[in-house]
């Protein structure tokens, strides 16, 4: 049986007056705000910038709209006794607030988590698509993500008969015989954790070995790999959730710091902040002097004389300085020479093709073309890129050259 309600009356004025909600909303309030403007920055990036908005950008944003959903929920509590002492909250109050919590929960520490991890998945894989191990661990990841945030999402319907028990008599009383063992609850929590923790720290993982063996400057390469590690930040936010559970759960003052679902909401947008934050690099390159910076291939030998017509063939990369990121990697272009006849020399007909994607000359001699992909060699925007680069414009030139063999 739960005990009495007290008497607020029976309080001194400023333990019933004291009230944290200002803090718990405002900090919260922040944290979404920054979340909320990264999401946006990466989607112009991706829509309006490189013009590649994918599944995993709705992703983030229904994320990101679950987190504002959650932040409101906040605000709704309020009234309801947010922030406050619980001994001086009305019982038919406190029934509204549990009930807020109950589908907050359901929605930005079940669905929200979730979706958010796969999102961070899915744009794992363009790093390194062709890596048989890399993508099926990041699809194992995905599934996994999927089947426990299903579990915890279902545990929450039927820990008490009927699920309503949360905000009707759990509160009241932990181990109430309509709930599951209160021991179940914490041997749950602790799976939830782990689970958590678990997948973070794989996404955080994953891709270090991948772009730390990329060609690309080492303070790119420091950048990508510190963005991607913003989320041991979350996971650490996750577990002092998980720690004030434990510790203050059944605690009917629970509300007066609200500690689980303050560090709930942080984890979820620190989570976002961490996601979002490599795509930025169009935006921040130059503050950051990231910017990619695709050095010309010159050919190994020079360029021979020789008194007969061979044929001769050489291959160059040209770096494209166009603002667009899905454009920054570089233009491919072959360079073709066919013996002429001159009377001070053979003349040297040089035709150049341009484009931007694989191309097969019309002479037996040429150059193979360079997929206009970024390969492990400029990889400074593969998780920008596109995935289906269009054609550029061919460009043919005759460069006429006469030299003296004297």
């Amino acid at each position: 049986m739960a005990a009495p309600h007290p008497d607020p009356s029976t309080f001194p004025p400023e333990y019933v007056n004291a009230s944290n909600a200002a803090r718990i909303v405002g900090v919260v309030g922040v944290f979404h705000f920054i979340a909320f403007t990264f999401v946006s920055l990466r989607l112009y990036v991706r829509a309006v910038i490189v013009r590649a908005f994918g599944v995993d950008d709705a992703l983030i944003l229904a994320a990101c709209a679950l987190g504002l959903m959650s932040w409101i929920c906040l605000v709704l509590q309020i009234p309801h006794g947010l922030g406050r002492h619980g001994a001086v909250i009305p019982v038919e109050e406190r029934i509204k607030f549990e009930q807020i919590t109950f589908w907050k929960t359901v929605f930005s520490d079940g669905v929200a988590m979730g979706l958010l991890r796969i999102s961070m998945a899915i744009s794992l894989l363009r790093l390194k698509r062709d890596l048989a191990w890399y993508r099926y661990s990041l699809f194992a990841v995905m599934g996994f993500v999927v089947a426990y945030s299903i579990q915890a999402i279902a545990w929450l319907f039927v820990y008490c008969t009927p699920f309503s028990g949360w905000w009707e008599f759990q509160w009241m009383n932990p181990f109430d015989p309509r709930c599951k063992s209160f021991t179940v609850f914490v041997n749950l929590v602790y799976w939830n954790i782990s689970c958590n923790i678990f997948t973070d720290v794989l996404l955080g993982a994953l891709p270090v070995p991948i772009i730390w063996g990329l060609k690309m400057k080492l303070r790119v390469r420091l950048y990508v790999v510190g963005i991607l590690n913003l989320g041991y930040l979350a996971v650490l936010m996750g577990i002092l959730k998980a720690v004030y559970m434990l510790t203050t759960g059944g605690d009917p003052d629970a509300i007066f710091d609200y500690w689980v679902h303050f560090w709930e909401n942080l984890q979820l947008n620190i989570g976002i902040i961490a996601a979002c934050a490599s795509f930025l690099k169009p935006l921040v390159g130059r503050l950051l002097k990231i910017n990619s910076s695709v050095g010309y291939s010159y050919p190994e030998t020079p360029y021979g004389r020789s008194g007969s017509k061979g044929l001769q063939t050489i291959g160059s990369k040209y770096a494209n300085r166009r603002r667009a990121a899905d454009e920054s990697h570089a233009d491919e272009f072959e360079l073709h020479t066919k013996a002429g006849s001159s009377t001070e020399g053979p003349e040297v007909i040089t035709s150049v093709e341009g484009a931007r994607s694989r191309r097969t000359s019309p002479h037996n001699y040429s150059a193979e073309g360079v997929d206009a992909v970024p390969s492990d060699n400029n990889s400074e925007e593969i998780i920008l890129q596109k995935q289906d680069t269009p054609h550029g414009i061919m460009m043919t030139r005759d460069v006429s050259v006469r030299y003296s063999t004297k």
